[in-house]
């Protein structure tokens, strides 16, 4: 589980290091669609299907979605929402409506993964 973690957490952290150290604003449409609409949903949904499949931590598992959404919404606030800030010179706010989309990839993720355990368990 512990390694799960870590996994993650390095996945996300090379991500907005990434965005301020190796894109340009060339490349942002690039990133966005490669990192938050690709790397980022994909690792959190198979990251979820394995605590689903192996039923860590019981029924507080789901506690994770909400985890992956929340990291799903500061990974555009770290990047994109903070280069708007730094630009502009203005505080916006974090988009609140992104932690509801790590939350259902999350949720899709765990339900499969439950769904697999369920199923070999009544085999």
């Amino acid at each position: 589980m512990l390694l799960l973690i870590i996994v993650y957490l390095g996945i996300w952290a090379v991500s907005i290091i990434a965005f301020w150290f190796f894109i340009n604003e060339s490349d942002a449409m690039g990133y966005s669609i490669m990192v938050m609409w690709g790397i980022l949903p994909v690792t959190t949904f198979v990251i979820s299907l394995i605590i689903g499949k192996n039923n860590y931590m019981g029924k507080r598992k789901w506690i994770f979605s909400v985890v992956f959404g929340i990291m799903y919404m500061l990974a555009e606030y770290a990047t994109f929402s903070t280069a708007n800030m730094i630009t502009f010179k203005k505080i916006n706010a974090p988009q609140f409506e992104m932690i509801l989309v790590g939350i259902i990839v999350s949720i899709v993720g765990m339900g499969i993964g439950s769904g697999i355990k369920y199923a070999k368990s009544n085999l």
